[in-house]
């Protein structure tokens, strides 16, 4: 499934997307807000590797190929 949103988006997922996704769905599930201070401070990514991988909305984009809603910060 994330391989068909991240196509749409035009992304090809990498091991590095994929340490992404499963880090938002794990938040997701634990019922933990998503944000963009949250992804630096994961320790999954840093911030510009991240704005780097999902160009264009970055957290809006990363949560769409995750499967999950976006967050209420994203416009």
């Amino acid at each position: 499934m994330c391989e068909c949103l991240a196509g749409e988006c035009d992304v090809v997922l990498i091991v590095k997307h994929w340490e992404v996704v499963e880090y938002l769905q794990d938040k997701y599930h634990k019922k933990e807000p998503l944000s963009i201070r949250g992804i630096k401070k994961s320790g999954v990514i840093n911030i510009k590797e991240f704005y780097a991988l999902f160009r264009g909305g970055s957290l809006k984009k990363s949560t769409l190929i995750a499967g999950i809603p976006k967050p209420k910060s994203c416009i």
